[in-house]
């Protein structure tokens, strides 16, 4: 009898055990992700839940600071110096607005043997909006101001600071865009297989900017500041020339 007792006890140890390293289903790692990545949050849940975590996370943070250089490098197009406290209030600004603003739904789980493709449907900032009245308005205090961009330090001070104060009152997108992230499995820990880094970019982009990849946010911004273009030449055609008379 006491040694059925104590081979029951055993068996239930191995049951709970073995239960215990399923680990979470694959949309609260999906929800983890994300709750990592973007909202900054879920830190000790992450670390305990994902492979590596501690160094995952740590490479997570790295998509703002490359998002940072990347930005910053982009308004730096005259090649004037970036003032690196700048860049560094304006980039944590937008990931301010993105974590207050910013939503997003799982729709559909794909799963396998070894792990899930998770569909987001992710309603991110508009940042090609900010940007265009961004531009809008450096036209117009250029036009008051013309000292400005003939200094290209001038100029790159003028975009920071409309820029920052567009970025706070930033709206989101109208409509969600899709992105889809594979995550594996293994020993009841979940993580991001090598072959995931561009779908981790995009699904970082998606939320900063609304747009499911950078060469589509990069096509949506020139569109956007060709019509600021346009406006500017069709505004000049409305202005009557001077009679020679």
């Amino acid at each position: 009898m006491k040694k059925l007792w104590i081979i029951s006890l055993v068996l239930a140890g191995i049951f709970l055990t073995s239960c215990g390293s399923k680990g979470i289903s694959a949309e609260d790692a999906g929800a983890l992700f994300v709750d990592r990545m973007i909202y900054q949050k879920e830190e000790s849940n992450f670390t305990k839940e994902f492979r590596d975590g501690e160094q995952v996370g740590k490479e997570l943070d790295d998509n703002s600071k490359t998002f940072e250089e990347n930005f910053a490098k982009g308004l730096s197009s005259t090649g004037a110096k970036v003032p690196e406290k700048q860049a560094d209030q304006l980039t944590n600004e937008l990931l301010k607005q993105t974590r207050e603003k910013a939503t997003y739904k799982i729709v559909q789980i794909d799963e396998t043997k070894t792990g899930a493709t998770i569909t987001y449907y992710v309603t991110g900032l508009d940042l090609v909006s900010a940007m265009q009245e961004m531009t809008r308005q450096l036209v117009k205090d250029t036009l008051a101001d013309p000292e400005i961009v003939k200094d290209e330090q001038k100029t790159l001070e003028a975009t920071f600071s409309i820029l920052e104060e567009r970025i706070k009152s930033i709206k989101i997108k109208t409509d969600p865009v899709e992105v889809k992230l594979r995550l594996e499995k293994e020993k009841g820990k979940w993580f991001v297989p090598n072959n995931q880094k561009t779908a981790v970019s995009n699904l970082f982009m998606a939320f900063v900017s609304g747009s499911k990849d950078i060469d589509t946010m990069n096509k949506e911004l020139q569109e956007a500041l060709n019509d600021v273009a346009k406006e500017i030449i069709d505004s000049m055609d409305m202005i009557p020339i001077p009679s020679n008379d």
